[in-house]
């Protein structure tokens, strides 16, 4: 069994979307980070082990001291802050509102959902289990997109691995639901379906997608489940889904009809975002691995100008003339709002060694551009 699975629960809604998809990403290396990028699956994974942590606790699963060793750790992490334990915290007093007083409460639960999807099984954040009732719930420490629990595949998977694992010793269960916590979005969704349900929905839709995902088979079909494919870059199925929209056959008239206007709205979306993962993707490249396509180069532009210690240029421009109240508003001014100010010339022959123009984020241009970036 592989450490992580082929056609994997979180991944579920792209491999039942487009079956090739998850054989094609089997074949694709993880893309590499650029120097200094802040990892965000590292701190979600610290999040998701203090949350862990912090419940196992609270329920008496381990002592005080094992507690205290493991939040030590935790707490010496780069991605370790008051805010995520903050957040945290928010979480933990929500699953721990949803576990009643007979509950059995696991955390992280290996779950394995094979008999449906081959090779299949995953971790579960929290899984509840009751007389009559499985609940799963998941913790999203991302501040992006809000997530809905709303016929979310990932969360149903994982429910089946819990009933598989626990029909047995809980034969009386009728009822599943699932939630999924965004704290840092203050966001969260629930829904549930009988397990009667659930089952119809592995035997009759899942079994048949997930055969075809594992053998690479079906049609590649591009949607809003491309956004964590590792091909959504580079994917011809995708690349052709936006060319659509340029082979349009408009007529002469300089407007479109409502019809064209209908078709190029429905798609503006996924081909913005087609267009931003592209950028993304070459940029990346090209830091990681020095690979510049045809016709660009890679080029560090420099950031707006700001002033490197406010606190010693305010001092000093007060000294010379300036108004303390001037140089604020519910925060410090900008350079070139102070600038206006004073005479033309004068800001930077009283603090100009106090002016810095960082480095900005680094992107590809074509090598014949004239653009200014000194």
């Amino acid at each position: 069994m592989t450490a992580h699975a082929i056609l994997s629960a979180s991944g579920s809604k792209r491999w039942l979307s487009c079956t090739p998809s998850a054989r094609l990403e089997a074949t694709l290396p993880e893309q590499k980070k650029a120097p200094g990028a802040f990892d965000h699956s590292a701190e979600g994974t610290l999040a998701h082990s203090l949350a862990e942590l912090k419940l196992r606790f609270q329920l008496n699963q381990i002592g005080q001291e094992e507690y205290g060793n493991e939040i030590q750790k935790i707490a010496e992490s780069e991605y370790y802050n008051e805010e995520l334990d903050l957040y945290v915290d928010s979480y933990v007093v929500y699953v721990r509102s949803q576990i009643g007083e007979h509950d059995r409460a696991l955390f992280e639960q290996r779950v394995d959902f094979s008999d449906w999807v081959p090779d299949g099984f995953g971790t579960a954040d929290v899984v509840i289990l009751s007389k009559h009732a499985i609940r799963v719930i998941d913790l999203k420490f991302g501040k992006g997109i809000p997530v809905s629990a709303q016929d979310n595949t990932q969360l149903r998977l994982y429910a089946l691995g819990a009933y598989a694992k626990f029909k047995e010793e809980f034969p009386e269960i009728k009822e599943v639901s699932y939630t999924i916590v965004q704290p840092r979005l203050d966001s969260i969704s629930t829904d549930s379906t009988t397990l009667t349900k659930l089952l119809d929905w592995a035997n009759y839709y899942v079994k048949s997608k997930a055969k075809k995902a594992w053998t690479g088979t079906g049609e590649f079909l591009p949607g809003d489940w491309c956004q964590f494919c590792k091909a959504k870059a580079t994917c011809k199925a995708r690349s052709d889904f936006v060319d659509e929209i340029a082979k349009l056959d408009f007529r002469p008239a300089p407007l479109l009809d409502e019809a064209e206007f209908s078709l190029v709205l429905s798609k503006a979306s996924q081909v913005k975002s087609y267009c931003n993962d592209i950028e993304a993707y070459a940029v990346n490249r090209a830091i990681t691995e020095n690979v510049v396509p045809t016709g660009f180069k890679l080029v560090t532009p420099k950031g707006h100008r700001k002033f490197s210690d406010f606190d010693l240029a305010a001092t000093v421009l007060v000294e010379n003339g300036y108004k303390k109240e001037d140089l604020y508003e519910t925060k410090p001014k900008s350079v070139p709002q102070i600038e206006k100010l004073g005479k033309k010339g004068q800001l930077d022959k009283i603090v100009g060694g106090l002016i810095v123009r960082p480095d900005s984020t680094p992107k590809l241009v074509p090598d014949n551009s004239m653009e200014d970036f000194a």
